[in-house]
């Protein structure tokens, strides 16, 4: 009887041992693919049905609660909306945890848009002859590589504080963005186009002075 119930016992735990390494998909009965993606260790699929995360009420950003210490890539669900007066910064929705404190995933339901101006760029709008003219009247800027350029700290002319990372975190694709032009000095510049991936073309009318402006902004999509 005692031989019997190790035997029990230690295919159990193999059993257990094997589940507790193995990769598992979840997914349609006689249409799922029996193969688990390589690179995932747990793989969902459905065609009617959602992935429903913890839904738990948070109080501030900077507190765990109510998980008992910050983790690392939890993710939840906030039901609760903060109240102000009481320094409550959370509203209801997605969150996730940085290690030290509580993200928003933001969405367009949030109503809060993302969006940030152009680093510093320079361009040359100096005084054309009528021999320059036909060779410079059209000009053109990548804008996602002068913003990428400058986020990597690349520009030649630039620091960062001590233990600060080496590149500014930033999107990675040009399509990432949307790309505007909210103002201009139309003295100046004419006929801007910009294309999905950032790239503008413009005509150079006039010369530039000290007031002249061209006011670039990223939206993330």
């Amino acid at each position: 009887m005692n031989i019997m119930k190790k035997i029990y016992i230690s295919l159990a735990i193999a059993l257990l041992s094997t589940a507790g390494f193995a990769q598992t998909k979840i997914g349609v009965v006689g249409k799922s693919n029996p193969d688990v993606n390589t690179n995932a260790v747990l793989e969902l699929e459905a065609e009617n049905k959602g992935l429903l995360l913890p839904r738990v009420a948070l109080t501030k950003t900077t507190d765990a609660a109510p998980l008992n210490a910050h983790v690392q890539g939890m993710t939840v669900y906030n039901t609760k909306e903060g109240d102000k007066t009481k320094g409550e910064d959370v509203v209801k929705g997605f969150y996730y945890n940085d290690g030290t404190k509580w993200q928003q995933m933001v969405t367009t339901d949030n109503k809060a848009v993302k969006f940030f101006y152009m680093p510093t760029i320079t361009f040359e709008t100096g005084i054309l002859t009528k021999d320059q003219t036909d060779k410079r009247k059209f000009e053109s800027k990548d804008l996602y590589d002068e913003y990428q350029k400058q986020f990597n700290l690349k520009s030649g002319h630039s620091t960062a504080s001590a233990g600060a990372p080496a590149v500014i975190p930033h999107y990675p694709e040009a399509t990432d963005l949307y790309y505007y032009v909210t103002d201009y000095d139309p003295a100046v510049f004419k006929d801007i186009v910009i294309t999905a991936d950032g790239k503008m073309t413009y005509e150079i009318i006039g010369t530039g002075t000290p007031t002249s402006i061209m006011n670039i902004v990223f939206v993330v999509k």
